[in-house]
């Protein structure tokens, strides 16, 4: 229950709020796509499999920012501001397209803005256990909050209105503190874990796994188990109340392959219970193991890295082209409804991650981290 106050707490003393507005105004656009392919289908006269393109096309522009930014950039004030500024701009376009190809540029170049404010939040993040916790609990904290809001937005207004909330949450962004140092890692510094790339591609298998369902999960909600748009808003609130839960849960001993196994256990509640108990239990567990397996996998990286914020460009990265891809190989296999395939799809993919992950753990027992090594 004290979540909210200390995560409110920890932005204030590190005078970080803008930070935590930024990733809390990215969650809010990623939670908007699922409640808008319906009405995206229908008001540009596609397939609901074509629809998912928007997600694909938002994470690409995503993906490449997180990729460029973590190479080449030091952490700005500037960079804060811009990437608001775009995600803002770009959202409101979206809402106005007159054409779904202009649709699928405006939410690359929206991805693009949203990609530059997570990688500064989650590259002062990585630097410590505290700011990574905080970090990772305000993107379900907010979810909790908008999933009904944006659930009311989307039957009221549709997609075009969604386009605009999720514009409008990026402005706070623009007014509040955020304190940076700015650095530029040197390439040639990277430590030369190779465990450590195998994580990278284990987030990346395990978002591109998930997400190809997660993104279709309103619609099974409501065509398949036949709930209403408030009570699946509503499993939404629950899967972001359990995700801010596990985020806010200090560094534990478990290893990352039993939450990915977690994972995969709710994915096939979702594709596969075809009642209102399996689906939501499914999407509200989703959550929790979800934020229990990413900051663990991410801690792992760091503990192997000559600095802990050395990959995380490359982690956010990874996971984002996962976002990207997930989506669009999710939409060729749905079509207009072969779900089953899909959750076959997600599970596989997701287990393959818990068994990456696995054999990195295995791997590390009797081996070093670099920084040790360099001491």
């Amino acid at each position: 229950m004290f979540g909210p106050t200390s995560l409110y707490l920890s932005a204030r003393d590190n005078d970080d709020l803008g930070l935590l507005a930024a990733a809390a105004a990215v969650a809010v656009m990623f939670a908007g796509t699922p409640f808008v392919l319906d009405d995206v289908a229908r008001s540009y006269g596609v397939s609901l499999g074509a629809a998912g393109l928007i997600a694909t096309a938002q994470v690409a522009g995503f993906a490449i920012t997180t990729f460029v930014a973590g190479r080449r950039f030091r952490t700005s004030h500037r960079f804060l501001v811009w990437g608001a500024l775009v995600a803002a701009a770009f959202n409101g376009l979206s809402a106005m397209a007159p054409t779904f190809p202009i649709l699928l540029a405006a939410r690359t170049v929206a991805g693009a803005g949203a990609g530059l404010l997570v990688w500064l939040s989650w590259a002062k993040a990585m630097r410590s256990s505290l700011q990574l916790r905080s970090v990772a609990a305000v993107g379900p904290f907010t979810i909790l909050v908008f999933a009904p809001i944006l659930s009311w937005t989307a039957e009221a207004g549709g997609a075009s209105a969604v386009f605009w909330l999720t514009g409008a949450v990026f402005l706070p962004v623009l007014g509040l503190p955020a304190s940076f140092s700015g650095f530029r890692l040197n390439r040639s510094s990277l430590s030369p874990s190779r465990s450590n790339v195998v994580l990278v591609f284990t987030l990346g298998i395990m978002t591109l796994s998930a997400n190809g369902l997660w993104v279709y999960a309103v619609v099974i909600g409501e065509q398949l188990v036949g709930l209403s748009p408030f009570v699946v808003s509503l499993a939404f609130s629950g899967n972001a109340l359990a995700g801010f839960i596990a985020a806010r849960i200090p560094a534990k001993a478990i290893p990352p392959r039993v939450w990915l196994f977690g994972i995969a256990l709710a994915a096939a509640a979702v594709a596969y219970g075809n009642n209102p108990f399996l689906y939501l239990s499914g999407v509200v567990s989703w959550g929790f193991f979800f934020w229990m397996a990413t900051p663990a996998i991410l801690r792992s990286i760091a503990v192997w890295s000559v600095a802990p914020e050395e990959r995380v460009g490359d982690a956010q990265s990874a996971m984002a082209v996962g976002r990207a891809v997930g989506p669009a190989v999710a939409g060729m296999i749905v079509g207009d409804g072969a779900f089953g395939t899909l959750g076959a799809f997600s599970v596989t993919g997701i287990l393959l991650a818990a068994f990456m992950a696995y054999g990195v753990s295995n791997y590390r027992r009797t081996r070093v981290p670099p920084q040790e090594r360099m001491r």
